[in-house]
């Protein structure tokens, strides 16, 4: 056995190869003919069977939360049409079809034209999950393409009004059914990408046949989706109902319903949202008062004080600490803490006042003992100081025959030029 080869347990190889199966789109809902046989139904409803064909046959699997909507009983030797996905199950290592729904060959038409776009569509890269959009996370304008009667608009609606009290809902009533009705979809897909207020549309119908969901597995409705540059959710029929569109949707949702679940966040995650920006505003807030309180001591204890530097200094700081409070506050708050500002500015005030006084009695001292260092105080006694090129001159030295020197006295001064040196 080559060193380099990575040993696994059986378990970890089947669970692999079950991921592969699951993360492929082409296996997640497709149809397969084929004939039944070794047919059983078991006790707890599940339904067990082989299909096959002249050379080879897979096992098949439709429990019975799927069964019960057969309109009709399977057999052993009957030829089917079968609609459902494909993965292994682990524990025997084996693979099979997950059933999701079964019809008699004569009805196979639709399924087949529908499989033949599929595939076509899949290799045009319409599937891909990199060129799908991202929902917004606060939706505020959302539009609607359904019927603009029945359960499904009322629903949405419902839901949608009910979680959220941000968002605006513009209905585009479409067709959503008939041989006219994919036109009405591609053209209402037109029309909500026209609309700049748009954030995210809904493409939704109820349940129904494959002829009734037939419109959503029309080619022209899956451009117009793949084209859109607005997100688009797909809830079209029921859970087991897989079309076209959903596919080349951005989302999509098993039901209307979960479509308005999926679009908006319930009021009670943004007020938990709105409590955790609340929390931290205080802290926030505390720490900059902390921070200006610590500076304010500090320069209390200074021996200068600018006044207008400080001023200016301060003033910064509050218009940063209001632009921070505006990001990050609802308005209620900030006003409550603007409240809180003006305190903290009546207490700078105050602290200023103090300072000012402290510090204008030291200036005093300062300037006392300045007037006695000061040169000037020295001239007014009728000495003078020498400078050359504005430099003291100390030493004879420092001059030469030529040079123009400068003698200051305690109001005036006159230059003189050095003619001879001793």
């Amino acid at each position: 056995m080559n060193a380099q080869n990575k040993v696994l347990t059986v378990t970890i190889l089947n669970e692999y190869i079950k991921t592969l199966f699951d993360r492929e789109p082409f296996f997640q809902s497709f149809l397969i003919e084929g004939e039944i046989s070794n047919y059983k139904r078991n006790i707890s409803g599940h339904l067990y069977f082989t299909l096959k064909d002249e050379e080879s046959q897979i096992s098949c699997v439709m429990f019975k939360s799927k069964a019960m909507n057969l309109k009709f009983e399977p057999s052993s030797g009957m030829k089917v049409l079968i609609k459902g996905t494909v993965s292994l199950y682990s524990k025997g290592g084996t693979y099979q079809i997950y059933v999701d729904d079964i019809k008699e060959s004569g009805l196979g038409e639709l399924y087949i034209k529908y499989e033949e776009l599929k595939k076509k569509l899949f290799n045009k890269g319409y599937f891909d999950q990199n060129r799908k959009k991202k929902l917004p996370k606060f939706p505020k304008n959302i539009a609607l393409l359904t019927s603009n009667t029945g359960a499904v608009i009322e629903d949405l609606k419902s839901i949608i009004l009910k979680r959220s009290q941000f968002s605006n809902l513009t209905l585009y009533p479409t067709k959503v059914q008939g041989s006219d009705a994919k036109f009405s979809i591609v053209e209402n897909i037109k029309k909500a990408n026209e609309n700049p207020e748009i954030d995210v549309i809904i493409l939704a119908r109820g349940g129904g046949s494959i002829e009734d969901l037939w419109p959503f597995n029309e080619e022209e409705v899956a451009d117009a989706i793949y084209n859109s540059e607005k997100p688009i959710i797909s809830a079209v029929g029921h859970e087991t109902d897989f079309t076209i569109s959903d596919f080349v949707s951005d989302l999509r949702a098993a039901t209307p319903s979960d479509a308005a679940l999926m679009v908006v966040r319930d009021n009670t995650d943004l007020k938990n949202e709105l409590d955790s920006l609340s929390t931290r505003l205080r802290l926030s807030y505390t720490n900059n008062l902390k921070h200006l309180s610590n500076k304010l001591d500090s320069l209390a204890n200074s021996e200068a004080f600018n006044k207008e530097k400080l001023l200016i200094k301060y003033t910064q700081n509050l218009i940063s600490l209001t632009n921070k409070l505006d990001l990050l506050s609802p308005k209620e708050i900030l006003n409550k803490h603007k409240e809180k500002i003006k305190d903290l500015s009546k207490h700078l005030d105050n602290a200023y006042s103090k300072l000012v006084i402290n510090n204008k009695n030291d200036y005093l001292i300062l300037n006392e003992k300045l007037n006695l260092l000061n040169p000037m105080t020295i001239l007014n006694k009728g000495y003078s100081i020498t400078y050359l090129d504005d430099k003291v001159i100390k030493d004879k030295s420092e001059v030469k025959v030529g040079d123009t020197i400068t003698t200051k006295f305690s109001n005036s001064e006159i230059k003189s030029k050095v003619i001879e040196e001793d």
